[in-house]
């Protein structure tokens, strides 16, 4: 009889160990939730920084913006296409992007 009950003992004390790891790492709180939650906390942080150098990189061109003619100039020849009274642009194709010709119509995918 005695060694039935440390039997029972050590299989109740086996089962709440098992269980106290389970919780401990698949608990809200557990291991593997505060991994996640760390996760989250660099792409935060990664995120802040990057809104900090943007915030910055602003608040340089805005103060161009402000105080220097050339920037303002710059932006109105490259953004707006500006020209001063009697200048001429030329305006070349952007050779980057595929022409309309060498891309398929549907007749030429329908094919395949």
């Amino acid at each position: 009889m005695q060694g039935l009950v440390s039997r029972i003992a050590v299989g109740v004390f086996g089962l709440l160990t098992v269980s106290m790891i389970l919780l401990a790492v698949f608990d809200e709180h557990g291991v593997l939730a505060v991994r996640e939650r760390k996760q989250q906390l660099e792409k935060l942080n990664q995120e802040i920084e990057k809104a900090i150098e943007d915030n910055e990189r602003y608040q340089i061109e805005i103060e161009g913006l402000r105080k220097d003619p050339d920037v303002i100039e710059r932006i109105g020849r490259e953004e707006w296409k500006l020209i001063r009274p009697g200048e001429v642009m030329i305006e070349l194709p952007d050779t980057s992007a595929p022409s309309k010709k060498d891309q398929p119509t549907e007749k030429d995918s329908s094919k395949e």
